[in-house]
């Protein structure tokens, strides 16, 4: 278990590496000028240059790329006069001639839009995409097992059929789509009865200026963030209690006179997990890290509507961050998936 856990971990920093630096490539190779992105069109000539200097922008793009990674790094050996030690909060570990050897939190440099630090301005936002998402995918799941064990249950009926239509159509819709169509029903039309904001982000500031807590405004991104995952979750559902409702197990329970929730609990689920599970933690990492348009739609501040802000500016570390953000949480959550299989299904055995 040990073992695959490294094997694991080292499989997904090599995908994050080799993301970035196709990432960084797309970026690098781009027709603008970071530097007076940075300082604005009137600035002088000898800031300019000093800036492309201390982050190597004047150098070829693998300099370019590896230089990125070495702000990345929490080891680097590094020369005295390199300008972004001024940058780095690091501790000294060796020193020979003038290079030093230093332990320091990894560096995603400044956004060149705000001049904030690109992971502070993340960890910002993460939090409030990773609420939305969480409670988008609880609902998912709620709603998706037992819409997929109803229909599983009746398979052919007009109830299957009901649900299988519900969900080709929720599936069918696009998120930016739901996203306008929920916005305007439930919040402009009905917005008396409501009483639901158009835009809102989990935390803002109330009248006397204080940062408050504002659970309505996650219902409507939920509502539009969730409709995909449930009909997703159904089908999948559905289609795995079908094949373990033909085993004889199950008949012989049947036969026996169990009752729908009973059988559901004892032979469906623990026989039907495993695509259940990679369906749900498929989707999760999708909506922790994609939920792109329902945030720009909704206004809500998290790590989508982030992203498309310095897509807008072409804010290059905060889009580089951003990206490498998003690849570590599918990979994460990949991890985590993969040992759940092995908990939930003792056939499994991870060597």
């Amino acid at each position: 278990m040990i073992s695959y856990i490294f094997k694991q971990i080292g499989l997904g920093i090599i995908s994050v590496v080799f993301v970035a630096i196709i990432i960084c490539g797309i970026v690098f190779y781009s027709p603008v000028d970071p530097a007076r992105m940075s300082f604005g069109q009137r600035s002088d000539e000898e800031t300019i240059q000093l800036f492309k200097k201390k982050y190597f922008l004047d150098q070829p793009l693998h300099i370019q790329v590896f230089r990125f990674f070495e702000d990345l790094s929490p080891i680097q050996w590094i020369s005295k006069d390199d300008l972004r030690l001024n940058d780095y909060s690091y501790k000294s570990l060796s020193v020979w001639k003038d290079n030093i050897l230093i332990l320091k939190k990894p560096y995603g440099r400044q956004s060149y839009s705000t001049g904030k630090p690109v992971f502070e301005m993340i960890a910002q936002a993460l939090p409030s995409t990773f609420a939305l998402a969480f409670i988008s995918i609880l609902c998912a799941v709620f709603l998706g097992l037992i819409l997929g064990f109803i229909s599983a249950l009746h398979v052919h009926s007009k109830t299957d059929k009901f649900i299988l239509a519900f969900c080709s159509l929720s599936y069918a819709i696009p998120s930016y789509v739901s996203s306008l169509i929920i916005v305007i029903l439930f919040a402009f039309v009905w917005g008396n009865i409501t009483g639901l904001p158009i835009q809102g982000s989990l935390w803002e500031f109330s009248d006397e200026g204080e940062l408050q807590l504002q659970l309505k405004n996650l219902i409507l991104p939920v509502l539009a963030l969730g409709i995909r995952p449930v009909s997703m979750i159904a089908q999948m559902t559905r289609v795995a209690s079908l094949d373990v409702i033909q085993s004889d197990f199950v008949r012989t329970a049947r036969a026996k006179g169990i009752n729908n929730i009973k059988l559901i609990y004892d032979h469906l689920l623990p026989n039907c997990i495993n695509p259940i599970l990679t369906t749900i933690s498929s989707w999760f990492a999708s909506l922790l890290a994609g939920s792109f348009f329902v945030e720009f739609v909704f206004n809500y501040k998290g790590l989508g509507l982030l992203t498309i802000s310095a897509l807008n500016q072409f804010d290059v570390p905060l889009i580089l961050g951003c990206c490498i953000v998003v690849v570590i949480i599918f990979v994460i959550v990949n991890l985590i998936t993969d040992l759940l299989y092995a908990y939930f299904d003792p056939r499994i055995r991870i060597a």
